[in-house]
């Protein structure tokens, strides 16, 4: 999950957005190792056919740059993640008063 502030993997925060964006390295060593953590220590057997999907589905903001989430999706095919997937959280549109 990318909100505005942080990322999350798997709940656990990693890195925050502001760091990524300042950061002139095209890999974020926090993310990658979470990733990493994930796919050789499976807690179940959910949670280790997840893991040895390789896929990966990053929720974001709408806010954030997308040259964050770039760098985010970098970490992840660096870690061996071949499907990875972007899903955009939205505000409700407003609704006009009558």
């Amino acid at each position: 999950f990318v909100s505005q502030e942080a990322v999350l993997v798997q709940g656990k925060p990693v890195a925050l957005v502001e760091e990524i964006m300042n950061s002139g390295s095209v890999t974020i060593g926090p993310i990658g190792d979470r990733l990493a953590e994930l796919k050789q220590n499976g807690l179940g057997p959910t949670t280790q056919a997840v893991a040895g999907s390789l896929e990966v589905t990053i929720l974001a903001d709408k806010a954030v740059p997308f040259a964050v989430i770039k760098k985010i999706m970098s970490a992840c095919t660096g870690e061996g993640y071949e499907n990875v997937s972007l899903a955009v959280i939205q505000k409700p549109s407003q609704v006009a008063a009558r």
